[in-house]
């Protein structure tokens, strides 16, 4: 699962650093192939609804439990997400010569989770570009916490929660489209716009998958497993021919569905075969969050080392440059996992169940929810 999201992280930033690239024969080699990284993003979500099926299995419908489960994702998300905020909230001010006020209010929007546009055409406006992804993460462990509530109900919660954006909305306006872009802007309120995006079908895609991997008759035999593998890797092999690059959606044209078919594979022929892991990936899986979310403020410093070095050949600047810009934002990542993603989780995560625990009695001792 690490494995997969260093896979997943290492994908966006490969496709944000060939847009780097300007001279005509390099720009497209970007778009044909390394666009297609930006499947990382629906990766990202199916792992994510994956991760909560098998999280939260010990779950006893009682407020503690959710209230535990709503810690630990806020804890993991919400520190490193202020402090990038700030960041780039430091960085308009220091080129505007002024605190620029809009900018506050969108920063102050997107710290809870709220586009600043309906529009997702333009990625809901975040002054963190990346951070789009994240409202819609929000969303869904939003749901998922409120499921918690009730063990037995718990599944028709997420049913009555997700039916009415997912299923009637489409029904009612009579245009049913799985693409990202395609949904109208809902003005009434920015985060109904989050609601009704097909996106979170993928969520749903990542939950029917583990429960598929849980259940006892799905570990396939040995030659099935194989065949798994192959066929994932053929799927992986298809995607520049069948998805349409720079799109999101749980289709094949869209890409979510052939990353959800690739992913199921895996992970039903891991229950048979013991899979190789590439210990970078999983290193890359460790940082995946950070690396998402601050790749681009590498990017800042690999644009000025690649003036400096002043290359003449134009298509040699563009690949040096692109090696430089993905060297720069792995690095970035790695600095922030580990100057502020893990202290700041850490205390924050500790702080907030000691509250808790100071009016709830003894801390909850069920499972342990895996960081997303």
């Amino acid at each position: 699962m690490q494995a997969l999201r260093g896979f997943a992280a290492l994908s966006v930033v490969i496709t944000h650093a060939g847009w780097t690239m300007v001279q005509a024969s390099n720009n497209e080699i970007a778009w044909n192939y390394l666009a297609h990284g930006a499947l990382g993003v629906d990766l990202f979500f199916v792992i994510s609804g994956f991760i909560m099926y098998l999280t939260t299995r010990g779950c006893d419908g009682s407020r503690r439990y959710a209230a535990e489960f709503g810690i630990k994702r806020f804890a993991r998300i919400w520190p490193l997400f202020f402090v990038v905020s700030m960041v780039y909230l430091g960085m308009a001010w220091w080129r505007a010569g002024a605190l620029p006020l809009e900018q506050v209010a969108s920063t102050a929007s997107q710290l809870v989770f709220r586009p600043v546009s309906p529009k997702a055409s333009e990625f809901f406006g975040l002054p963190v570009g990346v951070a789009w992804t994240l409202c819609f993460e929000a969303f869904f462990y939003v749901v998922i916490g409120l499921s918690l509530l009730s063990r037995r109900w718990r599944w028709w919660i997420v049913a009555a929660l997700l039916a009415p954006g997912l299923v009637l909305y489409p029904l009612l306006q009579q245009d049913v489209n799985l693409s990202f872009y395609h949904q109208p802007a809902i003005l009434l309120s920015h985060y109904l716009n989050l609601v009704v995006n097909p996106m979170v079908w993928e969520f749903v895609l990542g939950l029917f998958a583990g429960w598929l991997y849980t259940a006892q008759w799905s570990a396939p035999p040995r030659p099935l497993a194989i065949a798994l593998i192959l066929a994932s890797a053929a799927a992986f092999a298809t995607i520049p021919a069948t998805h349409t690059a720079t799109l999101y959606g749980p289709t094949i044209e869209y890409g979510g569905l052939t990353v959800f078919a690739i992913f199921l594979m895996i992970a039903l022929a891991s229950k048979t075969l013991q899979l190789p892991v590439n210990r970078a990936l999983v290193w890359l899986g460790t940082i995946s969050y950070s690396l998402y979310l601050t790749h681009k403020l590498g990017f800042l410093g690999a644009a000025q080392i690649t003036s400096w070095l002043d290359i003449r050949d134009a298509g040699v600047r563009d690949w040096v440059g692109f090696a430089i810009h993905l060297a720069c934002g792995v690095l970035a990542g790695a600095l922030f996992h580990r100057a502020v993603e893990v202290p700041l989780s850490s205390w924050t995560r500790k702080a907030l169940m000691q509250w808790v625990g100071k009016r709830t009695g003894p801390t909850f001792a069920g499972p342990q929810a895996t960081p997303v």
